[in-house]
């Protein structure tokens, strides 16, 4: 919605209005439309030419599911006793140091 500026004279809102209009109407032909359209094949016509179809499977690149190697579950258990439990994941995902780092510093035991 076009507004008039406060302290503007209606004449000169109303020119600056006109101007605005004409051109917007002054826009090239082409622009507005194009020439020639190209004129599409008779889908009912067997010796029409068809474009190329192009195929790209969603599935390429896929790479299925490898199984992780397991553990013995009460050495993992004490390892992570050992480097501050549960406490110090969290420091970890809360850090801005890459993860080796704050692996190498020591831990707290900080039983509460």
């Amino acid at each position: 919605m076009f507004r008039i500026p406060l302290g503007v004279a209606p004449s000169a809102a109303a020119m600056t209005l006109l101007l605005v209009a004409a051109g917007a109407l002054a826009q090239p032909a082409s622009v507005a439309a194009p020439a020639s359209a190209p004129r599409r094949a008779d889908p009912a016509d067997p010796a029409a030419s068809v474009p190329v179809l192009n195929h790209r499977s969603a599935f390429t690149g896929y790479r299925p599911n490898v199984e992780q190697p397991v553990g013995a579950w009460r050495e993992l258990n004490d390892q992570v006793g050992r480097i501050g439990g549960w406490r110090s994941y969290a420091r970890e995902a809360q850090s801005t140091a890459p993860p080796e780092a704050a692996a190498s510093a020591p831990a707290t035991t900080d039983k509460r």
